[in-house]
């Protein structure tokens, strides 16, 4: 095989140079690798540690966020989940796989060992992936994403709408801070007016989309069980946004100062952000609570939708058990206490 060939991302030149800066579906070879197979995927599922794992239902509306429910994967095997997830409504969320896998490190490293070369300037001083797998008609509510990233499709399809980075008519800046700030995960208010502003992708095995960072985007699977990729980096100019925002948010709600610039160059930006990291470096900065993960529903292979309702829940979810432990109240109601251990 040629080094041509055995590339894995297939840009052109000039979907290169606007990598990044609009969103934009380009093309790719993963889906021809056997890594993705169902044989492979139940043997990764099989080994991949439980507390790096979460799984999801969800409803068939977009604007209903409440039905977005954690799922328990306790006692199932990695083939139940894969029957699961194939025939039923869920979202697995499979964390940091090269960590753990040591052909998706070599992927991971081929990756963007190919973006360096492809895309003008591109440096990035960490990464990660996430391997999506996800029911023929699952979906993801309206949410932006603090680092920047790129989602590789693999299998079945999907329909996804991406939204203008920066409008703070689709998402409040103060919401952008708390997810900056890991004070809120990243789902933000939805109103259907705002696909006035999308641009919509339909993708099938073969197409990576990418974005601005921080663009709102939302996800419909289309058919067939969903495979995909997402493919998370970190840069200097991405570090730097992270820490305006954290800075504006630091100075304006603890010390009542007026910043509401996010401007990433000029006077304000280096001095806003040496203040924060001195701040920060004093530990003066609270550590935000962790979220703890409860739930009534379980993975069951031979349910309808892949799970079923636990008569004596709730449950803390495996994802969670590392990090808390479940009490209750006198009248009897469930809540998470921190085992103070950091992920």
């Amino acid at each position: 095989m040629s080094a041509k060939s055995s590339r894995l991302l297939l840009s052109t030149k000039n979907e290169a140079s606007a990598f990044g800066l609009m969103p934009m579906v380009t093309k790719h070879r993963l889906h021809e690798l056997d890594l993705f197979s169902d044989s492979e995927l139940i043997e990764l599922l099989e080994s991949h540690p439980r507390d790096q794992l979460q799984a999801f239902t969800m409803g068939t509306n977009c604007e209903n966020r409440h039905e977005w429910q954690p799922v328990d994967t306790a006692s199932a095997s990695g083939r139940d989940l894969f029957a699961a997830v194939a025939r039923g409504h869920l979202w697995f969320n499979v964390f940091r796989v090269q960590l753990f896998h040591s052909r998706f490190r070599d992927l991971l490293n081929q990756l963007f060992g190919e973006m360096s070369e492809l895309y003008p300037g591109f440096q990035c001083f960490s990464q990660t992936t996430t391997l999506i797998i996800s029911s023929p008609q699952a979906l993801v509510y309206y949410h932006a994403d603090a680092q920047p990233n790129f989602l590789l499709h693999v299998r079945g399809s999907k329909r996804v709408w991406v939204y203008p980075a920066g409008d703070r008519d689709l998402i409040d800046q103060e919401l952008m801070e708390d997810i900056f700030a890991s004070y809120m995960d990243e789902e933000v208010p939805y109103k259907p007016n705002f696909d006035e502003k999308a641009t919509v992708f339909d993708l099938g095995p073969g197409d990576a989309i990418s974005w601005p960072q921080n663009s709102p985007h939302r996800v419909t699977n289309l058919a067939g069980l969903n495979v995909s990729l997402s493919a998370i980096y970190e840069t200097d100019q991405s570090s730097r946004r992270k820490l305006i925002y954290c800075a504006n948010r630091l100075f304006r709600r603890s010390y009542h100062l007026p910043t509401w610039s996010v401007k990433e160059t000029g006077i304000s930006s280096p001095l806003k952000t040496l203040g924060y990291r001195g701040i920060r470096k004093l530990g003066l900065i609270p550590i935000p609570p962790r979220r703890a993960y409860i739930t009534n529903l379980r993975i069951n292979p031979d349910a309808p939708c892949g799970f079923q309702r636990i008569n004596d829940g709730p449950v803390l979810t495996e994802f969670s058990k590392k990090e808390f432990a479940l009490e209750k109240d006198p009248r009897g109601r469930a809540f998470a206490v921190s085992l103070g251990k950091a992920r």
